[in-house]
């Protein structure tokens, strides 16, 4: 039996929880044991982990009872949540994203757990008309979303909405859990749209299996007269935002400060991405908006205060957003080749 610690990680099969696992096995500090829906489909992404690396459990949700899997466990890395890009069902997203992040935050601190990192979203640091994320003033960890739950409506069809609703209010209720149990040391990792690579053996089967790498994906896809009206307009790379849930397994507490923790590149546009695109990849340029179309729509580009990433997390420098934005169309091009 090992004697490494072990690290539960939730959302192993997904785009940033593959690799997050990916980067633990290579730094082999910990056991990780992995919990997914399909273990037959983790165990694909990961066929030459060794079983005393990577311990792989079957859970059939993220509300079912974790207190086997919790067993001997000293952190938790939940990465897992439903996504909101293709065929969401608005309740299945808010159980996922809300009930499935508390419940196992609750089971974990029951079970003695004393690290927990959650991947929370950027979105939640606005209130749901997102115009301080159009502004100038400096956005910090200590914003906040207004929404609470009673103003969520389950049966909205407008799942991106509910998506981030759901996300804020579990950020919340987070800290209200770490507030009551200051033994338990809690970071919230906070990202916006994520681009990037796909770890190897990700399997890459349709337009939903892309993730956000299919917004890039789309600019090749839509046409040259129009950009897709998407208003997001900060970006980090995958391997970044896994890297900062992996050192904020070993970062120490800090006294009388939530560990919210915002983690960004920077901020871009659709038209820089387009004309990054026609530069480095010319044999996609007929595919893409003409090059003297105006994009016609704004995109949050609000200062993110990351100095609290380089303090507690040592994330002084990030991947430049066009290795990131090309290496995401690249894997999104796999697609293709199918």
């Amino acid at each position: 039996m090992s004697s490494r610690p072990i690290v539960l990680v939730t959302g192993g099969t997904g785009f940033l929880g593959s690799h997050i696992i990916s980067q633990l096995l290579s730094q082999g500090t910990y056991v990780v044991r992995a919990v997914a829906r399909s273990a037959s489909k983790l165990q694909a992404i990961f066929p030459d982990a060794d079983k005393n690396d990577l311990e792989v459990v079957q859970i059939p949700s993220l509300t079912s009872d974790f207190s086997d899997a919790l067993k001997g466990v000293t952190a938790v890395v939940h990465s897992a949540s439903p996504g909101y890009l293709r065929d969401a069902n608005s309740k299945e997203i808010y159980e996922g994203a809300y009930n499935g992040t508390i419940h196992l935050v609750e089971q974990a601190i029951a079970a003695s757990v004393k690290k927990i990192v959650v991947t929370g979203t950027y979105a939640s640091l606005f209130d749901g008309d997102f115009k301080a994320a159009f502004g100038t003033k400096l956005i910090t960890g200590q914003d906040f979303g207004s929404i609470t739950v009673d103003q969520v409506d389950v049966n909205d069809s407008n799942t991106m909405l509910i998506y981030v609703a759901a996300k804020t209010i579990a950020d919340k209720k987070v800290w209200e859990l770490a507030h009551q149990h200051p033994e338990v040391d809690i970071t919230v990792i906070l990202p916006p749209v994520i681009f990037g690579p796909f770890v190897p053996n990700f399997p890459v089967t349709s337009r939903e299996s892309l993730s956000t790498n299919d917004f890039v994906y789309s600019l090749v896809l839509n046409g040259k007269d129009t950009y897709a009206p998407n208003l997001v307009g900060h970006m980090a790379d995958v391997r970044d935002v896994a890297h900062a849930h992996i050192a904020a397994l070993s970062a120490p507490p800090v006294p009388k400060e939530d560990k919210r923790i915002i983690i960004s590149a920077g901020a871009f546009t659709w038209k820089g991405i387009a004309d990054l695109i026609r530069k480095e990849r010319p044999e996609l340029k007929e595919r893409l908006p003409r090059e003297d179309l105006n994009q016609g729509f704004g995109q949050t580009a609000a200062p993110l205060d990351t100095n609290f990433a380089k303090e507690i997390l040592g994330m002084g420098q990030y991947i430049k957003w066009e290795e990131t934005v090309l290496e995401a169309l690249d894997a999104a091009l796999t697609l293709e080749r199918k």
